[in-house]
């Protein structure tokens, strides 16, 4: 394995790891949604149902999209992140407990959790790889829509967030919103 083979898979593997550490420890105790994620967490808050496996289901769908649209090399990418993504997730859910966050205020964890969720998601970009789910459809939207991924993951993210209205309060929907701003800002200044 060459020297930049190997940055780029502590790049890949580290962003999934903050991804999914900032799932557990920040987004999904305040029901922030955005994304494939966003749908595990309102399974989670509906039906008691695990976020990782239904980020896992949700996943498998959309490597079949990406196969379509994206093409065979572009999937070959999306397959590791899609599986270790919900893996990560399940490894780390118990890290929640065993971090207090005082008595920070919530948007300043949310902000937290944006922010080190975009700094994991651009490196996984940088990296050539996705974590699946709603980067596939951003890539998808960036290819054929001639714009940014940060730009991308608005619209496609924006939907899910707009679901969120129909499950948690109005706070949540704005704090949603705020976070989606934050992930977007960071990914594109990592990537770039």
């Amino acid at each position: 394995m060459n020297k930049i083979s190997l940055k780029k898979g502590i790049w890949f593997v580290g962003g999934i790891l903050l991804m999914a550490i900032a799932f557990n420890i920040f987004l999904l105790p305040h029901n922030i949604v955005s994304g494939v994620s966003g749908l595990g967490v309102i399974a989670y808050d509906l039906f008691q149902l695990d976020p990782s496996v239904v980020i896992l289901i949700s996943n498998l769908f959309l490597v079949i999209l990406s196969l379509v649209f994206l093409g065979k090399e572009s999937t070959r990418n999306t397959i590791v992140g899609s599986i270790l993504y919900p893996i990560l997730i399940k490894l780390t859910e118990q890290i929640s407990g065993a971090i207090d966050l005082g008595t920070l205020d919530p948007i300043v964890e949310i902000a937290c959790g944006a922010a080190l969720l975009g700094v994991g998601l651009g490196l996984v970009f940088k990296a050539g790889y996705t974590t699946g789910g709603t980067d596939i459809l951003n890539q998808i939207i960036s290819k054929y829509g001639h714009m940014n991924l940060g730009s991308a993951m608005l619209y496609s993210d924006g939907l899910i967030i707009a679901l969120s209205l129909f499950v948690f309060d109005f706070s949540t929907f704005i704090h949603s919103i705020i976070s989606l701003f934050i992930v977007s800002m960071i990914t594109d200044k990592v990537v770039l």
